[in-house]
């Protein structure tokens, strides 16, 4: 769902992208990661009954388990645009079709999927940048363990962002896919004097400061603040 949601986003002309698809996206893959913890305890499960019904003559399992546990193994089919970026991302090479990314863009793409909790991850490889994000993000708790709740999701101004919660720290999450420069959308609004930790797309240099004035996005750039 997650993968599908991103290549039909990013492989439409940049002003036609609709953020509410990747809020859409997200909760559902969000509900799905539940879904997916479940069904592995569950897999836990079905194991160890499979184990004790092994037929010690033939060595085989029952063939009701079997399907069942083959079941499980399906896969979202690849999102060839993506496939496409991933290989050629490093060498920064212009992709031959409609849809392809410009750098700020590009850098979008790989945020989204450094610091969202899911699993099944769009592209293969990431730059130094996208690592060096998810290792700055990390100093504060593995991102598998993190709660993420969307509290922003502006269509007219295409603003979405996330609150990633840890057990000492909050990093908000925010996006900024239209052209124009906005306020960063905070969910209490500027936080003044307030000791952040920062990192921007378009200036990708963590910053420790204290806050004393009104924050910015800039257009088609996606900003990480953490408050400790």
């Amino acid at each position: 769902m997650w993968n599908n949601a991103l290549c039909s986003f990013f492989t439409v002309s940049a002003d036609k992208r609709n953020v509410a698809l990747l809020n859409d996206a997200l909760t559902q893959s969000l509900s799905d990661r539940k879904t997916v913890h479940a069904e592995k305890a569950l897999s836990n499960e079905m194991s160890a009954v499979e184990i004790s019904s092994v037929n010690t003559k033939s060595g085989k399992k029952s063939p009701d388990k079997q399907k069942t546990a083959e079941s499980t193994n399906t896969t979202e089919p690849p999102c060839s645009a993506l496939a496409y970026i991933s290989a050629n991302i490093s060498a920064n090479s212009s992709a031959n079709f409609s849809s392809s990314l410009s750098e700020r863009e590009t850098r979008l793409l790989e945020m989204l999927q450094a610091v969202t909790v899911l699993p099944s991850p769009p592209l293969s490889t990431l730059s130094a940048e996208a690592l060096t994000l998810t290792a700055f993000i990390e100093q504060y708790g593995p991102l598998a363990s993190a709660d993420i709740r969307i509290y922003e999701v502006d269509v007219a101004n295409k603003l979405f962002a996330y609150e990633l919660r840890f057990k000492d720290a909050s990093a908000y999450v925010m996006y900024n896919f239209s052209f124009d420069t906005h306020p960063l959308p905070l969910p209490l609004g500027f936080m003044a004097s307030t000791k952040v930790s920062l990192y921007r797309t378009d200036n990708p240099q963590p910053r420790r400061f204290v806050t004393s004035g009104p924050l910015s996005i800039t257009y088609h750039s996606a900003v990480v603040v953490v408050v400790d």
